[in-house]
């Protein structure tokens, strides 16, 4: 087992490969009273073009196969299926999908080393028919439809369509009820053997227990399984254009304040960062911009323009970063030219960027008080880099005025779609 040390924080993290690929990353504190495992694998909505495993031509799948797979994972041929399982030892489980990877998971105090078997068994033994395949396909349309009917929903669809235009990030996780009525069982069959192969997939276990026991007994579940390891999966690359698809959106649906997102589009070749650090700049610049903190929202407040804090979202889509500024108001169009002025003469002041470090240093260090937050983590560094990242104290602490003028100084401010959603009584 190799240690890795996050520096700055004096806490640990154990990782093992084992000889069929598969990552087990470990995480034990006696504190903590809870444990809660996670199962992942490196597929999720963008990854639908790709050469299938021993085959050697690139293919097309339907969008949102990833989750209607999620779904049909769940389904087993014998035995308890995972909700009874889990359920006997008061052990919660769930799985969801994302732009880029699928994870399974449970939560709960004992069993832990039956839960993570029966959590490898369960998600290594697919059960697919063509029965089931075709009822699940109702059961995800209900799930297309709720969201559509959601305001929230429909405006972070909207937001990345009128962004994007080949990223594959633009289109749902979830998918159209036309491509999830295009799913068959050999489409599941071959978007499963290629990627939930244990070399493209990890094991995060956090909590109380004994790291050497927990390990022994992963290595034994899956010795015995005899699945051998793939070579890296061929995934089609694209290239985006720097402009958004549609600058202004209004769009007219039951809600009861209207939406505002002021979107800005930024080309991730414009900065020569590295993009871990970049992303902590942008936090940290829109988050001294238009935080509680902020001069803006106490002049918006004032003026009855918001209610609540403009709220920044970050959506990083590896060609392109979105930067996406949300709220809630009637005035929505003073808001705008209140953003727009905003970002016009942008000026940060070498006092906030250390104030808002050591909010980020504490944020790192209180994360591993709570096992659900460290293995959430550990997952997003994974991820994003392929790694746990050991120096990110030393990488907040070097952050910089000169290196933030130089972020503000090359994003293109101009590159921006901006969606109001409003009543469709107004």
């Amino acid at each position: 087992m190799k240690r890795i040390k996050i520096k700055g924080i004096e806490e640990e993290i154990f990782y093992h490969k084992l000889d069929n690929g598969l990552d087990v990353y470990l995480y034990t504190k006696e504190g903590f009273h809870n444990n809660y495992v996670t199962f992942t694998t490196k597929f999720g909505s963008i990854y639908n073009e790709f050469i299938p495993i021993n085959e050697d031509k690139m293919i097309t799948v339907p969008k949102g196969v990833a989750h209607f797979l999620e779904h049909k994972v769940f389904i087993q041929k014998d035995g308890p299926q995972p909700s009874d399982f889990y359920a006997e030892s008061g052990t919660l489980t769930n799985a969801y999908t994302t732009f880029k990877n699928t994870t399974y998971l449970f939560s709960g105090p004992d069993n832990l080393i039956n839960n993570i078997k029966y959590l490898l068994d369960f998600v290594q033994e697919p059960y697919f028919t063509d029965e089931n395949v075709e009822s699940e396909k109702g059961i995800i349309t209900q799930e297309i439809h709720m969201c559509d009917d959601r305001p929230i929903d429909v405006l972070y669809e909207h937001i990345r369509k009128n962004c994007l235009h080949k990223n594959p990030f633009k289109d749902s996780i979830i998918g159209t009820v036309k491509d999830i009525n295009s799913i068959t069982k050999e489409i599941l069959n071959t978007c499963y053997y290629t990627f939930y192969n244990p070399s493209n997939m990890f094991l995060v276990v956090t909590g109380n227990f004994n790291k050497e026991e927990v390990l022994e007994e992963i290595i034994k579940n899956q010795e015995h399984k005899k699945i051998s390891k793939m070579e890296k999966i061929n995934i089609k690359t694209f290239k985006e254009p720097d402009s958004v698809v549609l600058k202004e959106e209004t769009i007219n649906m039951t809600t009861d304040v209207p939406k505002l997102a002021y979107t800005i589009k930024l080309s991730c070749n414009n900065f020569s960062i590295e993009k871990r650090k970049l992303n902590i700049y942008l936090y940290i610049l829109f988050s001294i911009l238009f935080d509680d903190s902020s001069k803006f929202n106490e002049i918006a407040k004032n003026n009855n323009i918001i209610t609540n804090s403009v709220y920044v979202n970050i959506l990083n889509c590896d060609t392109h970063i979105l930067v996406s500024l949300l709220n809630e108001t009637f005035k929505y169009k003073e808001l705008i030219n209140m953003i727009k002025e905003e970002l016009k003469n942008i000026k940060i002041s070498e006092k906030d960027l250390e104030r808002k470090k050591r909010v980020l240093i504490s944020n790192e260090i209180f994360s591993y008080e709570n096992v659900e937050i460290v293995n959430e983590m550990i997952i997003d560094n994974i991820i994003f880099d392929n790694s746990v990242e050991e120096n990110i104290v030393d990488i907040i602490n070097s952050l910089n005025i000169e290196e933030m003028t130089e972020i503000i100084d090359n994003i293109d401010f101009n590159n921006v779609s901006t969606i109001i959603l409003k009543s469709d009584k107004e």
